[in-house]
């Protein structure tokens, strides 16, 4: 018999899973690592209003999480690396054997790309281009081959193009970053030759592990095609009928029922063993935090509609620019937008808005102190 969750359940089960608005008392980099060990990878995205994408989903978890934490261990101590995986995103370094697949076909895609832009001359560099960081690490303006290649968006070095080509393959790595600028090396440079081959004896078993690492990083999985399920064979709905069986007879995973709903539904098995609790706390969501990937999932689960609209021309926005979801408990209650921070010394909210009253005061104000703790503010 499958297990039926009310909505609320649903609700409360997907919130403790995520360790958002819970007793788990997460702190720094012991806490960063039980995160990356249940949600597995978190999007990276480079807008920077009050925190790049990947900070702002530890803040949301983690009390102590200060803005750019997560700098040490990508680049010191490199138990984090960026790589491919839901698209581009930061995840534990020992997984990167585990995901050669991924880069194997990113890579093969990234050459339909490099042809639709008119740019397949950059595989005809990639050789020197490996040379010259195998020299010494190279930020992309310091490599200077090939010329420009004009393509529908304007046009582009062939040489970052081929550095684009090295890092899908898993060729290279991010040795550091200035801003946004990526200073790149050799991958057995940054984590060593021992680190690099796949364990898995072929294809079938990589996408049971990779469908399996998806439902990890969502908590609860909608078996419908969706950007939550993209990337390589899982994207394709035929493939996850036939691998989520094969992940239910290992029980790894488990299918649920909930409320409202007819898709069909999994969790990982660790979500069966959630003893954590909900408190009485108010966290900000980033719009790409692995909560909500699934948003049509998220608009009908919680009865809130919640839309990205960075992309969306100014006249058509209903919110704002870059607005965050407020999670009260285990309910989204509204939303806030922050003014752009840039070492200022207050918090500065743009806008608010709730759609559901509570009594939420002191929880409200907790909320931007510790905000304001993770921006550094007042230091």
């Amino acid at each position: 018999m499958k297990r039926k969750l009310t909505k609320t359940e649903a609700k409360e089960l997907l919130t403790k899973y995520h360790m958002i608005n819970t007793n788990d008392g997460l702190s720094l980099k012991e806490g960063i690592l039980k995160v990356m060990d249940r949600i597995q990878s978190i999007q990276y995205d480079p807008l920077d209003v009050v925190g790049k994408n990947i900070d702002l989903v530890m803040q949301s978890r983690i009390d102590d999480y200060t803005r750019n934490s997560l700098e040490d261990l990508l680049y010191k101590e490199r138990v984090l690396i960026d790589g491919w995986d839901k698209m581009m995103a930061v995840y534990q370094t020992k997984d990167f054997p585990l995901l050669e697949e991924v880069r194997k076909v990113t890579s093969e895609t990234h050459k339909q790309t490099l042809s639709y832009r008119n740019q397949l001359e950059a595989l005809e560099i990639i050789d020197q281009v490996k040379a010259m960081i195998k020299e010494s690490p190279k930020f992309a303006n310091e490599i200077h081959l090939g010329g420009t290649q004009k393509h529908m968006w304007g046009q582009s070095k062939l040489s970052s193009a081929a550095l684009d080509y090295l890092f899908f393959k898993g060729n290279i790595g991010v040795r550091s970053k200035k801003n946004t600028q990526k200073q790149y090396d050799l991958i057995e440079n940054l984590i060593g030759k021992t680190s690099l081959e796949s364990p898995f004896e072929s294809k079938e078993a990589f996408i049971e592990y990779f469908l399996l690492r998806r439902i990890k990083a969502l908590g609860i999985c909608r078996n419908k095609n969706g950007i939550h399920l993209s990337g390589p064979y899982i994207s394709a709905k035929p493939i996850r009928d036939e691998y989520l069986e094969k992940l239910l007879s290992k029980a790894l995973i488990e299918e649920i029922e909930i409320e409202g709903f007819k898709d069909r539904f999994f969790i990982p098995i660790e979500a069966n063993q959630l003893s954590n609790q909900i408190i009485d706390k108010i966290s900000f969501i980033v719009p790409l935090d692995n909560l909500i990937w699934d948003r049509a999932f998220i608009d009908t689960l919680f009865d809130f509609k919640y839309r990205w609209e960075v992309y969306t021309p100014v006249i058509k926005r209903t919110y704002g620019y870059y607005v965050l979801p407020i999670l009260y408990k285990s309910d989204f209650i509204g939303r806030i937008e922050f003014e752009s921070h840039r070492n200022t010394n207050k918090l500065q909210i743009k806008n608010i808005w709730m759609d559901r009253d509570s009594n939420r005061d002191k929880a409200f104000t907790n909320a931007l102190k510790q905000f304001e703790k993770y921006l550094k503010i007042n230091e």
